[in-house]
């Protein structure tokens, strides 16, 4: 076991990565006037955003105690890890998918702003979800990819 566990090091820590941020970012970036206290949201759409982190970040704990914690079929637990935060983000993108349906928004006028890259001189605005969320599926993809191969 301890050889499949060394040799799993860098996919659980990538998966890890994942998960830290997909809890730990949306408590610095939703917890403040830009959504959970935003004057502008009604109190119902508050209370699921503080929902939507909370319960994310308890996913999160799940998925590094799955990585981190001695199992006897460790190979599971890697697997299980990863298939959570793909659901993060299959549910990110069907939220994404889905907005016309029910009138949502990447962003509010007194939101988070977007990145701005500036490439060979023309500007480009990526909204800040779309671009982290993408960056976080990809590095679980690579993790997915080293398990693999």
């Amino acid at each position: 076991m301890e050889t499949l566990y060394d040799e799993l090091l860098v996919p659980r820590l990538l998966f890890s990565l994942v998960a830290f941020m997909i809890s730990v970012g949306p408590i610095f970036a939703d917890f403040n006037k830009t959504h959970a206290t935003n004057p502008l949201w009604t109190p119902h759409a508050r209370f699921h955003v503080v929902w939507q982190v909370l319960s994310q970040t308890g996913i999160s704990l799940v998925i590094l105690y799955l990585l981190w914690t001695p199992a006897t079929d460790y190979a599971t637990h890697i697997w299980v890890a990863a298939i959570l935060n793909y659901i993060w983000g299959a549910s990110f993108y069907t939220t994404l998918a889905t907005m016309p349906i029910y009138g949502g928004a990447l962003k509010d006028v007194n939101g988070i702003k977007p990145f701005r890259f500036n490439i060979f001189g023309t500007i480009y605005l990526v909204d800040t979800n779309l671009f982290g969320g993408t960056i976080l599926m990809i590095v679980n993809t690579i993790g997915v990819w080293l398990l693999v191969n």
